[in-house]
């Protein structure tokens, strides 16, 4: 390529240039548009990362109460006569209702296991296989097969 050629081709603007140029054109024309775009990506922004924080405080809600029904669960092992076993069903319960996914499925096996213990192997059986038809992970459902058959149930 000659030299003169190579000295036209550097002083036409390249793409990244009439790009910004014509969107700065487009701009100033479409001010309204623009602010108004502008305002509702910010109010977007704003709502996803609200219910961002949201699910967060739920979450670790949940978490807490998780924590509050394994402390019950280990007081009941520690020592059979106390109350720490209905505590820990409360507990459990009400993440089991309230929270989803893992929280969810870990408070359903301790329920299962509860009702184990107090000789429900029913309704056991049907919370494991209530975790083992929609487990949140692989883990959760391996734990559900084992508990279905300790405690007897139909896969």
């Amino acid at each position: 390529m000659p030299r003169k050629n190579m000295k036209q081709e550097i002083k036409k603007p390249d793409f990244f240039q009439t790009f910004f140029e014509r969107t700065l054109e487009w701009v100033k024309g479409h001010r309204a548009v623009c602010i108004a775009g502008a305002v509702a990506a910010v109010v977007v922004v704003l709502a996803v990362w609200g219910y961002g924080a949201y699910r967060t405080g739920e979450n670790e809600k949940a978490q807490y109460t998780l924590l509050q029904g394994l402390n019950g669960f280990q007081e009941y092992t520690v020592n059979p006569k106390s109350d720490g076993l209905v505590k820990a069903e409360a507990s459990f319960k009400k993440v089991a209702g309230e929270s989803s996914g893992g929280l969810r499925d870990i408070a359903r096996l301790y329920l299962a296991k509860i009702d184990a213990l107090k000789g429900q192997n029913e309704q056991a059986g049907r919370l494991y296989a209530e975790i083992n038809k929609h487990p949140s992970n692989d883990v959760m459902k391996k734990l559900s097969e084992i508990g279905m058959r300790e405690s007897g149930a139909k896969q």
